[in-house]
């Protein structure tokens, strides 16, 4: 997402090659191991190999989607 956000602003603002070179490799190497890890990662489901395909958010939906959700004892509160 970081990535991204670099490339948007430049684009917005400044239009500087030396980093549109330098964001679009890494934010396309970021893309492919997003894809990657959700093909190879053996709790995805169709849908969540799907969805990483989708630019931008699809590694945080995917993300979102192979955490496991929070269980256990709720927190201790202190005493005021």
């Amino acid at each position: 997402m970081l990535s991204l956000t670099v490339l948007l602003l430049n684009l917005a603002t400044a239009h500087l090659p030396v980093i549109t070179s330098l964001g679009g490799p890494v934010h396309g190497c970021a893309y492919l191991i997003v894809v990657v890890f959700a093909l190879r990662h053996p709790r995805a489901s169709l849908v969540t190999r799907l969805v990483a395909l989708l630019p931008g958010i699809g590694g945080i939906l995917v993300l979102r989607s192979l955490t496991p959700p929070r269980t256990g004892a709720p927190r201790p509160t202190t005493p005021r």
